[in-house]
């Protein structure tokens, strides 16, 4: 039996299309075995080059917002005589769905780490695009260098979860809700695909920039969230790149942005 695994397994592995189990033994084999390590960074690589060629950022984020005013269209009723038509739709979640490795590397290790695979079978990811530098894909646990002009776009398969809310901490620690910006969590998209927040976002200022995803069963309110994060800046002692999961109920995804 070979030492190392198949490339038909490590592809599979960064498909997401092996079994728990399987994917978890295969994984902490790539973690400590180089030549794996080395060959799955080439899938993934591979598979990143093909997909920046083929979507690149701006018609990704052009698709995002035209499907999302497609949305807001259909869930318009038709208009009859005696029923008046004013006032506003809201907005539903967007409902794009986008086939993407679900493991990156760490380069400094040479370990390889999931793009975060929550409780209740949720995921989470932060994509980076519309600049000068390549579109890619943010890590977890690991800072990300924006440069001038990227935006990011945040998406999320819900899992068993059934309310999403977003929000941003910087370096001074202010607290900014992103989606939604007032009230409480949003219901998610329906499906089990992947989904992508409605817009996208371009951090200004220096400094480091927390964004934190909270995928929750019950609605969490705006201000429970602000007051949450608030609370584990200061439990870092203001270093907004060691603050701690929130205090709230749900599974969190939490990425570090280096701002130009």
């Amino acid at each position: 039996m070979s030492a190392h695994e198949s490339e038909w397994t490590l592809r599979r592995l960064s498909a997401g299309e092996l079994a728990t189990t399987e994917a978890a033994r295969v994984q902490a084999h790539a973690a400590s075995c180089e030549t794996c390590a080395q060959a799955l960074r080439g899938i993934l690589q591979e598979a990143q080059t093909r997909f920046e060629a083929e979507v690149p950022f701006e018609r990704f984020e052009a698709d995002v917002e035209q499907a999302l005013r497609r949305q807001q269209d259909s869930a318009r009723p038709p208009p009859r005589r005696w029923v008046s038509t004013t006032g506003a739709i809201a907005a539903s979640l967007l409902v794009v769905v986008l086939v993407r490795p679900l493991l990156g590397s760490n380069a400094e290790s040479g370990a390889i780490v999931g793009l975060n695979r929550l409780q209740g079978g949720a995921t989470a990811e932060l994509l980076i695009g519309g600049g000068l530098g390549p579109q890619r894909e943010a890590i977890p646990g690991r800072p990300e260098a924006l440069d001038p002009g990227e935006r990011v776009m945040v998406g999320y398969k819900a899992g068993t979860h059934r309310y999403v809310a977003a929000l941003s901490v910087d370096a001074i620690g202010e607290v900014t809700p992103l989606y939604p910006e007032a009230g409480a969590s949003a219901p998610v998209a329906p499906g089990s695909g992947q989904h992508w927040l409605p817009g996208g976002w371009e951090f200004t200022s220096a400094g480091d920039e927390r964004v934190i995803v909270v995928l929750s069963d019950e609605p969490l309110p705006q201000e429970t969230l602000v007051e949450a994060a608030r609370r584990a800046f200061a439990q870092a002692d203001g270093d907004v790149g060691r603050m701690p999961q929130l205090e709230v109920p749900g599974a969190q995804t939490h990425w570090v942005l280096q701002k130009p």
